[in-house]
């Protein structure tokens, strides 16, 4: 075996808290939000409020982070 072999991450990488909320959410739910997220009408404020307004609270910036792909979703 090369110097290389069994080469593996330290930690598999989790994924961020939209990530993780999609994975929670009921599927129908999950749908809804996967839309809003690719949705160009909706800023990651506004979707941090409307989401709030109903109990889920994830920060404008996490959903910007995750609306743009620089999260650690982008890397799984």
């Amino acid at each position: 075996m090369g110097i290389l072999g069994g080469l593996t991450p330290v930690k598999d990488i989790e994924p961020c808290k939209v990530g993780r909320m999609l994975l929670d959410l009921e599927p129908s739910d999950a749908q809804i939000l996967i839309e809003a997220l690719t949705d160009e009408r909706w800023s990651p404020t506004g979707l941090s409020k409307a989401l709030g307004s109903r109990g889920l609270r994830v920060t404008a910036d996490t959903l910007r982070a995750h609306m743009t792909k620089v999260c650690r979703c982008s890397k799984i």
